[in-house]
């Protein structure tokens, strides 16, 4: 999904210039969005520096670790605040074992950034871009049973490509020559273009107690996803409003974390001169536990374009990397350097071969906020 505008903009199957991509609107909203979470984390920080059960608690007259908090400390199948109420911390490594839980009772503030190589036949050697990602991941209890995890999905990306190639979206060939500087792009199309890309939701309903399976626990979510046009560039976006289904189902145990989580969109609205999508991502991932914070492995993205030729449509993606959890203050913080490289790629058209992606995640353990 990161760079699928790769495969549909590239062929240079555009649409009429327009002059009316002001989304002011919608871009205060982000910054708003960014502004609000920079300032809520250090707060947060503080508040976790003085938790029931911590070493700076003097309400406590107890020792700061006893026999019921060291098993309350090494269960994932907990609710945290069940941990605070006994008057315990939660321990890094309890934390960081729950967050590879995808449906847990923690709020993930990922940042995410990416290098990703494309090439294609139409390109002489390859070409760079690069996105960031502010993933924000936060459940809402409904009723006693369920949460509704919701994922936002906030981007800035910056395609190997000028702007005005967007401008292409749409036009036939006789009025491509009717305009000499759109000539001229499709003749010399590399450039750089930033700005926001579309932006995107998951919503899942996720039962709050998960099932033991063995030493570990069987996880699962499903709800809606939607894609929103929001980029700031044609070239950036798909121009249309998106809907569909998503899941997830994981395994997370003492050593291993294993899971899928698969998202479809089928456009429904937009701009009529850009083509109809038919999309599935799916996001797998296997990860095994070195130490108590430390994991190595992988978690990737296979993208299928419906709308493609059979040998265009999929980008298969696979790699190795490690995560780790440190603490900023009090604050839990993971951070990850995966690489990837696409065994199955688009044959005849741009798409991925090679990518890294960085991570800094903040987690909130929602006994902090709720």
């Amino acid at each position: 999904m990161m760079f699928c505008f790769t495969r549909r903009y590239i062929g240079y199957r555009s649409r009429p210039f327009r002059d009316g991509h002001n989304r002011p609107l919608i871009h205060l909203t982000v910054m708003g969005l960014l502004l609000m979470m920079l300032a809520v984390i250090p707060s947060l920080a503080t508040a976790a520096d003085v938790q029931p059960g911590s070493e700076k608690d003097t309400r406590q007259g107890q020792p700061a670790i006893s026999d019921k908090c060291k098993e309350l400390t090494s269960r994932i199948d907990i609710d945290l605040k069940e941990v605070v109420k006994a008057g315990c911390q939660p321990s890094q490594a309890q934390i960081a074992k729950m967050m590879d839980n995808p449906v847990g009772s923690l709020v993930f503030i990922a940042n995410q950034f990416y290098w990703t190589q494309l090439k294609g036949p139409h390109t002489d050697g390859s070409l760079d871009a690069y996105a960031y990602k502010l993933v924000p991941t936060f459940p809402i209890p409904i009723g006693e049973s369920w949460n509704l995890i919701n994922r936002p999905v906030l981007s800035v990306v910056s395609a190997p490509f000028k702007k005005e190639v967007g401008n292409l979206i749409g036009l036939g060939p006789s009025e491509i020559r009717q305009q000499p500087g759109l000539f001229s792009t499709i003749r010399d199309p590399f450039g750089r273009t930033t700005g926001f890309g579309d932006f995107s939701y998951v919503g899942l309903l996720s039962p709050k107690k998960p099932d033991k399976m063995g030493t570990g626990i069987f996880v699962w979510g499903l709800g809606p996803t939607f894609i929103f046009p929001t980029a700031s560039e044609d070239l950036l976006g798909q121009g249309k409003y998106q809907a569909g289904p998503s899941g997830v189902v994981a395994y997370v145990g003492k050593k291993w974390a294993l899971g899928l989580f698969p998202q479809h969109w089928w456009s429904f609205a937009g701009d009529s001169a850009r083509d109809h999508t038919n999309l599935t991502n799916i996001q797998y991932f296997i990860y095994y536990n070195v130490t108590d914070t430390a994991k190595v492995g992988m978690g990737p993205n296979v993208t299928i374009d419906w709308t493609a030729s059979g040998n265009n449509a999929v980008t298969f993606p696979v790699g190795l990397g490690v995560n780790w959890m440190t603490k900023m203050g009090k604050l839990p913080v993971r951070f990850g350097v995966e690489g990837y490289y696409s065994v199955i790629h688009p044959v005849d058209s741009m798409g991925s071969r090679f990518s890294l992606k960085f991570t800094i995640t903040p987690v909130i353990p929602t006994f902090l906020l709720f």
